[in-house]
Parts: C-alpha cells; sequence; structure tokens
C-alpha cells in the first residue's frame, strides 16, 4: 500500500492516507506520529490502543478499534466530493465503508485482498451454512453492488467476486490488477554468493525456502509431510516466518522426528536481508490452504517470481497462483495433501538441473512481464484518475 499511495502521488493523484500503527506478529516497532507525510503523501495514524497481533482475539480487538475509529475519523471529514479506496483487511472495514460512503454520499473503490466471510469459514472459524456467514454475505453484496470498481487480484478472485455479488451484478466493474514485488530489490542471486546460503550451510543442499506469515491460510502440513522422504537426503526445507499455526507445523515437524538438518525454522529476518533469504535457495514454497481457491492470492507469488526460482505452488489446480506458474513454465503446482505429488516434483528438480535454471529464468522474465510495481500502479491510476480526491 505504500507503493500504492507513493506511486498514485507522483503520477498526480490527491490522496491521504489512513492507517495504524505497526503491530504485526514479532519485532520491535517504534510508534508512529499520528500525521506524517511520507514522499509527500500525508499519512493519518489511528491514535485508539492496538496490540501485536500475536492470536485471533487480540486480532478481533485490532480490527474492530480500527474499524469504529476509521468510520468515526472520516464521518467528520466535511469534503463533499471525496472517493475512498479501501481493502478488505481488516474484514469489518468494508461494510462500514459502504455505510459511510452511502451516508456521504462518497464514491469508492474496494481492493480485495482477501474475501470475506469466505476466508474466514474456510478456515474454519465460523460456518458456511450459519448466521453469521449468511448476514455477512448478504451485506458484501450491497458493498460490491454500490463500489464505482472493485479490484480482484487474479481471474479466478474476480468470478468468486461476480458470485458473491449476486444476480444483476455488473462483472464489468471489477478490475483484475496484480499485486507485485520490488524487482530492483529483490533480484536472482546464485547460492553460491549468497551469505545467507553460506551462514546456514545451503549452498550444497537442494532447499526449498518459505518465507512469511505462517497461518490458517497457509499450508505447510503438505511440506513437513513430504520432508520424511528426505530425511536421508542433502535436501533441506527451509521455513521462515512467523503466524498463529507456526506452533501446529513445528509440533508436526517434531512428532516425526525431522531436525534441523531436514526442516529448520527461523524468524521473520530484517528486511535489509530479504533479499538474501528469498533467494537463499533453490525452489520457492507457495502455499494456500485447502479450501481457499479464488479468496486470496499469495504475496509470497510476487516475490518468489521476482527473485527468478521455480516455484512449488501447493494450491487447488485451478487457483490464480496455479494458473500463473503454469500459463508461464515457472514452477510446479501440487494439490493440498498431495504429499506423494510435492516428492515427484522435488526429485524431478533434484535430479535435473536444467529444468531448474529454465524454470527459474521463466518465473523472473514472468515478473517483468507482469507483476512490476510501474505497471500496477499505471492500473491503478487508469482505473482512479477521474476522482479529484482519495
Amino acid at each position: 500500500m505504500t507503493d500504492l499511495a507513493t506511486g498514485l502521488a507522483e503520477r498526480g493523484l490527491d490522496l491521504t492516507v489512513y492507517t495504524g500503527q505497526p503491530n504485526y506478529h514479532s519485532g520491535d516497532y517504534e510508534k508512529q506520529p499520528v500525521r506524517d507525510f511520507h514522499e509527500g503523501v500525508e499519512v493519518r495514524r489511528i491514535r485508539a490502543p492496538q496490540v501485536r497481533q500475536t492470536s485471533l482475539p487480540r486480532r478481533l480487538f485490532n480490527w474492530v478499534v480500527f474499524t469504529v475509529w476509521m468510520t468515526c475519523q472520516l464521518a467528520r471529514d466535511r469534503t463533499d466530493d471525496r472517493e475512498l479506496l479501501f481493502v478488505s483487511n481488516p474484514p469489518f472495514l468494508p461494510p462500514a465503508m459502504w455505510l459511510l460512503c452511502r451516508y456521504k454520499g462518497w464514491e469508492y473503490t474496494y481492493v480485495v485482498y482477501d474475501l470475506y466471510p469466505d476466508v474466514i469459514a474456510a478456515a474454519g472459524y465460523i460456518s458456511d451454512s450459519g448466521l453469521v456467514y449468511r448476514s455477512w454475505t448478504a451485506v458484501n453484496s450491497y458493498v460490491f453492488r454500490n463500489a464505482a470498481s472493485v479490484v480482484a487480484l487474479g481471474e479466478v478472485m474476480r468470478d468468486r467476486i461476480a458470485t458473491a455479488a449476486g444476480e444483476g451484478f455488473d462483472a464489468g466493474k471489477v478490475a483484475v490488477i496484480d499485486n507485485w514485488a520490488d524487482g530492483e530489490f529483490i533480484e536472482p542471486k546464485a547460492k553460491a554468493e549468497n551469505p545467507f546460503s553460506e551462514e546456514h550451510g545451503l549452498v550444497d543442499r537442494f532447499t526449498l525456502v518459505y518465507s512469511g506469515n505462517i497461518g490458517a491460510n497457509h499450508d505447510l502440513a503438505t511440506v513437513v509431510e513430504a520432508a520424511t522422504a528426505f530425511e536421508d537426503d542433502p535436501v533441506r526445507f527451509l521455513i521462515i516466518g512467523e503466524g498463529d499455526g507456526k506452533d501446529a507445523v513445528v509440533d508436526r515437524a517434531e512428532l516425526h522426528g525431522l531436525t534441523d538438518d531436514t526442516v529448520r525454522f527461523l524468524p521473520y529476518q530484517d528486511i535489509d536481508i530479504l533479499p538474501h533469504t528469498l533467494t537463499c535457495g533453490d525452489v520457492s514454497v507457495v502455499s494456500v490452504s485447502e479450501g481457499m481457491r479464488g479468496l486470496c492470492v499469495s504475496s509470497k507469488l510476487y516475490t518468489s517470481l521476482a527473485a527468478g526460482q521455480p516455484v512449488l505452488v501447493i494450491s487447488h489446480p485451478d487457483d490464480d497462483e496455479a494458473r500463473i506458474v503454469e500459463r508461464y513454465d515457472a514452477g510446479e503446482q501440487v494439490t493440498q495433501g498431495d504429499v506423494e505429488g510435492m516428492r515427484r516434483a522435488i526429485e524431478r528438480w533434484r535430479t535435473d538441473p536444467d529444468l531448474v535454471a529454465r524454470q527459474g529464468a521463466n518465473a523472473r522474465e514472468a515478473f517483468e512481464a507482469q507483476f512490476t510495481k510501474e505497471q500496477s500502479v499505471d492500473e491503478y491510476y487508469r482505473l482512479l484518475s477521474e476522482g479529484d480526491d482519495v
């Protein structure tokens, strides 16, 4: 969102960003000013208390506080012709912004990163036949219908949005705009020239790397189960990150007796060494939990493509991540729970360095062709440039 805000400002849009204080998982964060400027963009941050998001109850607290604060803050705005752009996170925000815009007479653009309440239902937190789900879905159909435009991150997600919006919805208002990575910050790097690979003994081991959030939406159980076949081989599975689901993944690895030689867990790394952590292995892993088809598009896909490595996508065969990897021959897709399929994919890569090199080069070419910041921000600008204030 920082890239998008500064990119739109550079292209001439007048905008203000409303956001919260940094509080995500691990790390020491300094409290930021409630009003600030970043590269010419005005930033206003929440004054209300927020807590570190280390569990679902704490996350729910932040969601409610942020949504209430944001609604009250914007309700005091006296601008007559303002246009809002808001994202699907926190999930209570879109219905609140829909009601606010109806009251104020504002137009809005809704950017769907995660399709709620379906994501929560797929994760097992609510029933997809219960009153909460049905009521939430009904409200969301109005959020979609009344939007000036809706942004989806992929073609499958676009179709899911059109279905969720119901009969009579103008599917033409849904624009597919890909997310992106910084291709100058993250570039392909040989393991032999990577200090992180050297430090962790990865140069001479075939290594699969997962780097990012470890939550209910990410299937790492298949990764750990597949790792049991490689205990006696020079293969390492490196899992970097934090999240609500990490303890369960670590417990599963310990249950199988997988040591650091096969499966290694590391916490989030400093952003300065991200170009090294994302390129320290041979294959990047992107995982989506079962039932998430079309509900989100993993942000790890874009950094994996930028890193110039084959991408192992754990997803439904027809999900957006799988479609992209297949379209560009940039890796392999296996379905959630298909442990044997994942083992076969790893064996193909291990025994065919030319395949690894070719799919890695394809991944970087795909990134440069479709997933750069400049391309996506240009598309947002074209979508929004008819308005005066965002």
